[in-house]
């Protein structure tokens, strides 16, 4: 994962503007999500239901990146599923992406 994303999402952790599991996947189906991350080790069930779900609401998803890295950026562990709720955050996340 690039410094910079790290940086984004561990500052999204700090600020509390991510959710994680299955109060990830309640935020993504409200529409209250902005950004997903899903683990590309996730099980290929978590894999296909979560992108399902953000294809469905509109919300972007990002899966290139392993539980192990998505963990370490928020300082959990064994993350698979993270929503940033906030839309500044959000594009932050995706203009480092570029």
């Amino acid at each position: 994962m690039e410094n910079k994303l790290h940086g984004a999402l561990g500052l999204a952790a700090r600020a509390r503007k991510i959710a994680v599991g299955e109060t990830a996947v309640e935020l993504i189906c409200s529409k209250k999500a902005k950004l997903v991350f899903l683990a590309n080790n996730s099980s290929e069930r978590t894999h296909s239901r979560i992108l399902h779900i953000c294809n469905s609401c509109g919300v972007p998803c990002i899966d290139r990146y392993s539980s192990e890295e998505i963990s370490e950026a928020i300082g959990q562990w064994n993350r698979m599923t993270v929503a940033i709720m906030d839309e500044r955050m959000a594009k932050a996340i995706l203009n480092c992406l570029k």
